[in-house]
């Protein structure tokens, strides 16, 4: 298995990339935050700015620590392939009778 994973090309520039825009964003959010404010705060159609930046931050960032993971060899464990278990024949339902409850007087 090792001898397969040293012949895969690590996606250092893929990583490095990533990591620059990363970078990039998170210093524009803190650099301008009261001109981000503004426009966040305003309402009507502004209101999806938050939402479209939430998702181009996660976008940006995840697929920058997934190349890192990858880069230091930390690879998701790739699951085991799930074989539908055989139809077990169980025996038809047998009719057990209950005793009756009685009324002691």
């Amino acid at each position: 298995m090792a001898a397969d994973y040293s012949q895969v090309k690590k996606p250092v520039g893929k990583m490095v990339v990533f990591g620059i825009c990363s970078a990039i964003i998170y210093g524009a959010l803190l650099s301008y935050q009261g001109f981000i404010t503004a426009y966040f705060t305003r309402g009507a159609l502004y209101a999806i700015l938050p939402i479209a930046g939430a998702f181009a931050i996660s976008y940006v960032h995840g697929h920058f620590t997934g190349y890192f993971w990858s880069v230091l060899g930390i690879e998701a464990r790739k699951s085991a392939v799930v074989r539908p278990r055989p139809e077990v024949e169980r025996p038809d339902r047998r009719e057990r009778t209950q005793p009756q409850p009685r009324l002691k007087a």
